[in-house]
């Protein structure tokens, strides 16, 4: 009697092996986290920032705002008066509140600037300064862009005031819609460090002779169709003084010119190789002289 031949045994196996499983599910899972993190951090940086920011609103603690952004690069303590006394616990004796002023940068793209008290964020404001940073924002019913859409898609103001300086400019209306708004205060306007910032003319003042104020209506029409909105503030409750025709925000609505410039690259100590190319192109472009 003939035997058959043994079955050779095969070169692979069918049997199941957990601990392998396991060990390419957690390959796969860290290449998958790697491949996130490397998104966000390179083609999809610009919707991460977005993506967090839209999570901002007034009443969040100031905590969770560093929480999404990280520590702010400038911090600074003012003191505001108050319209009314909400929380009257909170206010000195001369009927003024303490806040905190905390601006982000917000890479090479803006800025963030929040309000807050000892717990909660009160007020916050977002300035584009890039082409490639246009976030879309719904303001009560209107869908904006930042950096694009003109001030005259808001419709009208219930306030507005403009200024003019020898090196300095901005623009705020404020915007209110009640319930439906959710009871926030809208200032919609033009930061001189934003993205597509239009300076008011000299001549488009009510007043002739003080550069800083309201517009006359022929000028205020034209502004607000030719000049985009660059930085919008969102407030919780206008409580405190001078908010709604815009002294609150001084020469400055959102980041502060005069604060942040010191960072730019221009202003660096420490140099780089590529800094004198960046300086030609940059006076080329202006038509100055190069430096270094």
């Amino acid at each position: 009697m003939i035997k058959p031949d043994s079955v050779p045994e095969p070169w692979y196996t069918t049997t199941l092996n957990v601990w392998t499983l396991a060990g390419v599910l957690v390959a796969v899972l860290a290449l998958a986290k790697a491949t996130g993190q490397g998104w966000r951090l390179t083609f999809g940086r610009r919707r991460d920032l977005t993506r967090r920011l839209r999570k901002i609103a007034p009443g969040v603690r100031h905590g969770y705002v560093e929480s999404l952004l990280g520590e702010p690069v400038w911090l600074s303590h003012t003191d505001v008066p108050l319209m009314a006394f909400v929380e009257p616990e909170k206010a000195g004796e001369d009927g003024s509140m303490k806040l905190t002023v905390r601006t982000w940068r917000l890479a090479w793209w803006g800025y963030l600037v929040t309000w807050s008290d000892d717990e909660m964020v009160l007020m916050y404001a977002l300035t584009t300064t890039s082409w490639w940073f246009r976030p879309r924002i719904l303001i009560h019913q209107t869908p904006i862009r930042l950096g694009k859409t003109p001030l005259a898609a808001l419709g009208e103001a219930m306030g507005h005031r403009a200024w003019l300086g020898s090196r300095r400019f901005g623009y705020v209306e404020y915007h209110y819609f009640g319930n439906p708004g959710g009871y926030r205060d809208w200032y919609a306007g033009v930061n001189d460090i934003g993205y597509k910032a239009v300076a008011p003319d000299t001549d488009a003042f009510a007043d002739d002779s003080e550069l800083h104020g309201p517009l006359s209506a022929e000028g205020l029409a034209a502004y607000r169709a030719r000049t985009p909105i660059n930085t919008i503030v969102v407030s919780g409750a206008g409580i405190f003084e001078g908010v709604e025709v815009g002294a609150f925000f001084g020469m400055a609505l959102g980041a502060d010119q005069d604060l942040v410039r010191l960072t730019w690259p221009q202003y660096h100590v420490l140099d780089r190789r590529l800094g004198p190319l960046r300086r030609r192109l940059a006076a080329r472009r202006s038509g100055s002289p190069a430096r270094g």
